[in-house]
């Protein structure tokens, strides 16, 4: 990397010389220090937090992660980013130059200079265990994921921006452009800038079979979402509903609901309210996952409207029967459409029905505006405690993120994102309303380390009616535990 981030990235070992006690809150002290810039210092104490500064005594806004960022201070011209490239008519992408265009004015408004430091990997974990402990963080911002971010917020390094930041902020509000991770502390520790892509990777919304629902003369599960009437009771009357023996032989063969035991169980206990691994401490003995694992016994072995679970089919089966058009519901995502090919472009023969996506029923203890509809996945920011003025940091992170000023059409182009939306349907009306799920679930995510652990749940037995929802819980608590307690060490 170039200059200033070389050179801070050799010289991170002497920046951990302060042994200070841990801090634990936004604005606490951080020790003393000469806190006058210089042209080698690379940082200062002062009595209200840590700075770094460059060689001319800017204030420098450092954001840490581990492979090679862009755009930054250092850079002056589009291509220093390798991956930059042209349009096919040689144009530059708006939005390519309004990342670029971000920084200058950042520097201007708020008199700071802006850089991305290449820690590796392994050197983010050591400075996020050191340098934030020594009350000298190497870094303003870093780039996490959830191994090294939730410990670190748990254990109180971030700075927790309801401290900090005025409670009409977007990250309290609409979350336009910057949504944080809720881990049940109802701290607001790890930031999510918002983009459609990350937004709706890794959704498993509710799909149904669109032509057999309105074939059946059942009114939109969507419809009944909007007017709050989509629960656990109104799904099992549906499925039940659209369970038959289309050929009279005596055996269903049109079956009301098909699914991997655990992507059902993992949007059962969302749609609940229901966590079992979300803190320190195990939640699978909870009232609220006792009501999810209930849901899903009975329905295999009391309902009987779900396609027969298969021993050991390791979900191809339960994930991919719906493409015979015989399903009513399955949860579905993304990559299970386009993996199926559902709606090819190439003239090739899909399904031969339209999906529609919708969020999943409410169960008994769930709530439609707070049930989480997916499981935290990817990289998160924070702020570190011990840095000087944290709301500054924030307000530099977040208009540098808001490169877009606002245009979220700039930031969401359909056109970029073309594969989220064909994948899921061939109509588009479909897609827009599918791809509109997919995001709103993405924007009630959960933190759940239960599918996360090592351990080999026995799905099948379950499934098949031979263990007990309170057996399952009494056989996974300790082994949760466990789990946890090395995960959190």
């Amino acid at each position: 990397m170039k200059g200033f981030k070389r050179f801070l990235a050799l010289g991170l070992a002497a920046m951990m010389t302060m042994s200070l006690a841990a801090c634990s809150g936004g604005n606490n002290d951080t020790g003393t220090g000469d806190g006058t810039p210089g042209a080698t210092n690379q940082g200062a104490a002062s009595t209200d937090g840590y700075a770094h500064y460059d060689s001319e005594g800017n204030r420098v806004i450092l954001m840490a992660c581990w492979w090679d960022r862009y755009y930054d201070s250092d850079d002056t011209a589009l291509d220093d980013d390798p991956t930059f490239a042209y349009t096919e008519d040689g144009e530059i992408k708006v939005a390519d130059q309004m990342r670029f265009d971000v920084v200058a004015a950042i520097e201007e408004r708020y008199g700071v200079k802006l850089q991305w430091i290449n820690l590796t990997y392994t050197g983010q974990e050591e400075s996020i265990n050191n340098s934030i402990l020594a009350g000298s963080p190497d870094a303003d911002v870093y780039l996490v994921d959830l191994v090294m971010g939730v410990p670190a917020a748990l254990n109180g390094y971030c700075v927790d921006l309801k401290t900090v930041l005025p409670a009409d902020s977007d990250l309290f509000t609409d979350q336009v452009n910057m949504s944080y991770l809720q881990l049940g502390d109802d701290a607001a520790c790890l930031l999510h800038p918002v983009a459609a892509e990350s937004t709706v990777e890794a959704t498993y919304p509710l799909a149904f079979n669109v032509q057999m629902l309105k074939d059946a003369g059942l009114e939109d599960p969507r419809d009944l979402y909007a007017k709050g009437e989509w629960t656990w009771d109104k799904f099992n009357e549906y499925a039940t509903a659209l369970a038959k023996d289309t050929d009279g032989d005596g055996a269903i063969d049109q079956y009301g609901f098909a699914g991997f035991g655990p992507d059902v169980a993992m949007c059962l206990l969302m749609s609940n309210g229901a966590t079992i691994a979300s803190g320190t401490t195990q939640t699978i003995t909870d009232t609220k996952v006792a009501e999810a694992l209930q849901q899903l016994s009975d329905m295999y072995n009391v309902y009987g409207y779900c396609y027969p679970a298969t021993e050991g089919d390791n979900g191809d089966i339960g994930r991919n029967v719906y493409t015979s058009g015989n399903i009513g519901f399955w949860p579905s995502a993304a990559w299970i459409a386009a993996g199926n090919n559902d709606y090819p472009t190439d003239g090739t023969v899909g399904v031969s029905f339209d999906t529609a996506y919708v969020a999943w029923p409410v169960g008994p203890s769930g709530n439609a505006e707070t049930n989480a509809q997916k499981l935290t996945s990817g990289s998160y920011y924070m702020i570190p405690v011990g840095i000087k003025d944290p709301e500054l940091v924030y307000n530099v992170f977040y208009d540098y993120c808001n490169y877009y000023n606002g245009d979220t059409t700039v930031r969401d182009d359909r056109e970029a994102l073309w594969w989220w939306y064909q994948s899921t349907a061939s109509k588009v009306e479909l897609q827009d309303a599918n791809f509109q799920v997919m995001f709103d679930a993405g924007m009630h995510e959960a933190f759940d380390l239960w599918q996360n652990l090592g351990i080999e749940y026995d799905w099948d037995s379950f499934l098949f009616g031979e263990v007990t929802p309170a057996q399952f819980q009494e056989t996974y608590k300790q082994q949760i535990q466990d789990g946890l307690d090395s995960y959190f060490k």
